[in-house]
């Protein structure tokens, strides 16, 4: 793991585990190139730092990222290693969006035929900002084989979205919202912060209200920023504003929304 520049990319594989604030001791899997962000969002509050390049395919062609075997292969020597060591879940996540890797599927099968002889019981997760799940149906179908699905979305209206995660391409928040529905179920993450970009005002709180209740998942977590932030303006949110916000979700949509 290297944490140059107080910033986090993993410089492999395997990672942690990783006390969680949400999923509890996570061990994590970076489908991605050791040390170099690979995302189509920008988000300001990304503890990994600015993006700095596109995920178009000549783009994510110069990439060497690990084969589904190697991940394998890495996932299943960190387990046989440390046989006596607690682990909720097994979090793909790592580098910035895993669901990038060009045989994403692929990859979620090697890594649950490991999970299945060597960890029984312990959830597969995924944390995505669901970029691809509107016109990626493999990506969906990998998505689906997971145990648990954790889905960005920190916004309800495009001006808030491009504010908060900055895309590279275009793709609009109705896009994330469709694919989201998309899944056979999920939990939808939501970061919020104040200064230079502030998503807690009282109009940006009701659309992504109504944008959640279009999804209708099984949850909602609430979080703010914990780690250093790309953007070194963006500051956190008191843990009584997110209550609130997370209040109001539960009473007007009935989903249940916790803060973390």
């Amino acid at each position: 793991m290297n944490l140059g520049d107080d910033f986090f990319l993993a410089d492999g594989v395997v990672y942690g585990p990783i006390q969680s604030r949400r999923l509890g001791v996570s061990l994590g899997l970076n489908l991605l190139p050791a040390n170099v962000k690979v995302c189509g969002f920008n988000c300001n509050y990304c503890q990994c730092g600015w993006t700095y390049d596109l995920v178009d395919e000549p783009s994510l062609a110069k990439l060497k990222f690990p084969s589904g075997r190697e991940i394998a292969a890495e996932l299943e020597a960190w387990l046989k290693g440390n046989p006596s060591t607690k682990v909720d879940c097994i979090t793909m996540s790592g580098n910035g969006e895993p669901t990038l890797h060009p045989d994403f599927d692929g990859v979620v099968t090697d890594v649950i035929d490991v999970r299945d002889r060597l960890a029984p019981g312990v959830r597969l997760d995924i944390l995505t900002n669901g970029a691809l799940l509107h016109d990626h149906p493999r990506v969906v179908g990998g998505c689906n084989l997971l145990d648990e699905r954790y889905v960005k979305l920190d916004g309800g209206t495009d001006s808030t979205f491009l504010e908060m995660n900055s895309p590279t391409f275009d793709i609009s928040v109705w896009a994330i919202i469709q694919g989201a529905k998309r899944l056979r179920d999920c939990v939808v993450q939501s970061m919020f912060t104040h200064g230079r970009r502030d998503n807690t005002t009282p109009a940006a709180v009701e659309s992504w209200i109504k944008a959640v209740a279009q999804i209708n998942p099984k949850g909602v977590h609430l979080y703010t920023v914990a780690r250093r932030p790309a953007d070194n303006k963006i500051t956190g949110v008191d843990r009584a504003t997110l209550a609130s916000i997370a209040e109001r979700m539960n009473g007007e949509t009935g989903i249940p929304a916790e803060v973390f």
